[in-house]
């Protein structure tokens, strides 16, 4: 007649599905799909600051296909505007003990995209299409005030400033160039959207923006990477019962009340080659284990300290701390990630101290919409050309 074998958990510890669940799928998998995530990011990132950096080289000829071209930016003939991004934002006010703070939020946002020219430093001057989704990556420099709790944010390319343009560049009749005989135009560079992306125009080099980019997301990827490799180290003893145990039988030779925990108790086991080590148990189990054996248990030969009592690989349920850990990581990546994007980006919100009368002072100087053909002064009305702003009846353009 065999024995019977006694099965028992040491006392605190979850169950193997929960174990695995806990330290396998969220501290470690979870974690490194973050790590993953943000690596990937800032490789892609990286080399795209790479390609920006060579395509923008004085000596680089131009050469159909997708990358980045530098020039100064001229207007079309008879245009008013290259590129013009309107943000129209609605101001509010907050009193608090000892101080005023007021908030300017997105409520619109309309695009002025009309082709232009960037005379490159080869001499050639290419024909840039952005199309309505053009993406303008520059200050919001330029403001219009429409009255106390509204106003307008702008940026713009201006003539005679130097522009980085993404895109594809191509091979096609250019309406500005020579012709060359009866209705037949000159074939020169244009600039269009790359295939499923938008065009990307800046005013400073996009490597550079690459760049930060990269680097934001390879930090992530170091602490998402550093917090798994943190949690797994201080739950070594699991891993060592799982990959260096084996499952035995054992002699209880002492059982006695926990010092530190009253109620429960230190059980004393006798393992291969006359091996002591020792576990804790509940009270509800005590009587399990008193005067029955032989009793299963999770020993690890080469770390005596790490095993347990009970044949299933299992850990402490300390390692619930995996949940808000990864919890935290992924969160704040987002959020983080969500923060550090540009205006041109996200919804725009700006804060500042004291009332939104105060703020005023900041509209001196203000931008207005170019009107008329190019060269014209602009109305001298503020008003007007802010409510033309707001309007944009007739302005070509898009939601970014």
């Amino acid at each position: 007649m065999g024995h019977r074998i006694v099965l028992l958990v040491s006392h605190n510890h979850l169950d193997p599905v929960m174990s695995s669940l806990l330290v396998d799928g969220v501290a470690t998998a979870g974690l490194l799909a973050i790590a993953f995530l943000a690596l990937r990011l800032s490789l892609r990132l990286r080399r795209a600051a790479a390609q920006a950096e060579a395509s923008f080289r004085a000596n680089v000829a131009l050469a159909p296909g997708e990358g980045v071209v530098l020039g100064t930016v001229e207007r079309e003939q008879g245009a008013d505007v290259a590129v013009r991004v309107e943000v129209e934002q609605k101001g509010s006010e907050i009193a608090r003990p000892g101080n005023w703070s007021h908030e300017w939020t997105e409520t619109g946002r309309t695009v002025r995209a009309h082709p232009f020219y960037l005379r490159h430093a080869c001499g050639a001057r290419i024909r840039v299409e952005p199309g309505e989704d053009v993406m303008l990556v520059d200050a919001l420099d330029g403001m219009i005030r429409v009255d106390l709790t509204r106003r307008v944010r702008v940026a713009e390319l201006m003539p005679g400033e130097k522009a980085f343009a993404f895109g594809e560049l191509r091979r096609a009749p250019d309406p500005e160039a020579p012709t060359l005989g009866y209705r037949e135009r000159a074939q020169g560079y244009v600039l269009v959207p790359p295939r499923r992306r938008r065009m990307l125009l800046s005013s400073e080099p996009f490597g550079e923006q690459f760049a930060r980019k990269a680097a934001f997301h390879l930090r992530w990827a170091i602490t998402a990477g550093v917090a798994s490799l943190a949690f797994n180290a201080a739950f070594a003893p699991f891993h060592a019962r799982r990959w260096l145990g084996e499952t035995v039988e054992v002699c209880v030779t002492q059982l006695r009340e926990s010092d530190q925990d009253r109620g429960n108790f230190d059980v004393t086991m006798l393992g291969p080659h006359g091996v002591a080590f020792s576990d804790e148990v509940s009270d509800v189990d005590v009587a399990r284990v008193r005067g029955v054996e032989p009793l299963e248990a999770r020993y690890v030969p080469s770390w005596p300290s790490a095993s347990t009592i009970g044949p299933d690989v299992t850990v402490h349920s300390i390692a619930y701390v995996a949940l808000p850990l990864f919890g935290v990581i992924a969160i704040a990546y987002f959020f983080r990630a969500h923060a550090a994007l540009p205006w041109y980006e996200k919804k725009l919100i700006e804060q500042g101290s004291g009332r939104l009368a105060e703020s005023e002072s900041a509209a001196r100087g203000d931008w207005k919409r170019p009107e008329g053909p190019p060269g014209n002064p602009p109305p001298d009305d503020r008003r007007s050309d802010a409510g033309s702003a707001i309007q944009s009846p007739t302005s070509r353009g898009g939601h970014l």
